[in-house]
């Protein structure tokens, strides 16, 4: 189940489509090799947009829902609360509901809760760190749709981190409004953030948090 089932087309895909001629195999082979390589360019665009338009925010505060079904659980597991995205410190997790907990994943790798929270620590502070590099080291990244509604599909590289790790959805608009973890023994974890709010710094409060 995908966070945002509205899917965008590539540039390339509402052009011309490569013409099957009377060519040689060679020729109709580059043809199709450079349609591809347009197009895997065109998804590489996309997603450097995404990030370079959510790391532009210094700080924006956000509400969560979180929900984790898992084979073990008679029911989904929900929590909510807010959310804090500085991007120069890191991210604070202020759960409110059903048990009151702040969770810290500071700019310099430290973190605290279970293997998804930090999981999802670790993506939040490269998105608004705006550091792709990062992770497309440890994820293959399929973009999809455009820059006002998107979809981020990541699938881990590593044979390690896949064997617990199936993949990971982002899905968003001006914001990252949603997060997705598929983990391999069928667990699933769901986040979504909305109610919005840009600041240019963090309070006082947030600060003796985030920053050491």
């Amino acid at each position: 189940m995908n966070l945002l089932p509205i899917r965008g087309r590539s540039p390339n895909s509402a052009g011309l489509r490569p013409r099957i001629s009377s060519g040689s195999v060679p020729e109709l082979l580059l043809v199709v090799l450079l349609w591809c390589i347009g197009s895997a360019s065109a998804a590489d665009d996309l997603a450097d947009r995404i990030v370079e338009r959510l790391a532009s925010y210094p700080v924006v505060r956000a509400e969560f829902v979180q929900e984790r079904t898992s084979a073990s659980l008679t029911k989904p597991v929900s929590s909510s609360g807010r959310m804090v995205f500085a991007r120069e410190h890191g991210v604070l997790w202020q759960v409110e509901a059903p048990v009151k907990v702040a969770l810290v994943f500071t700019a310099n790798g430290d973190s605290a809760g279970g293997a998804a929270q930090a999981e999802m620590g670790r993506l939040i502070r490269a998105i608004i760190a705006g550091d792709l590099r990062e992770l497309r080291t440890t994820f293959e990244l399929e973009p999809r749709g455009d820059l006002e509604r998107w979809t981020i599909r990541l699938t881990p590289r590593a044979r390690e981190l896949a064997q617990y790790l199936r993949a990971i959805e982002l899905g968003g608009s001006r914001h990252l409004e949603g997060i997705a973890i598929d983990e391999s023994n069928g667990d699933r974890t769901t986040m979504r953030m909305r109610n919005f709010v840009v600041a240019p710094d963090l309070d006082a409060a947030e600060r003796r948090l985030l920053v050491p």
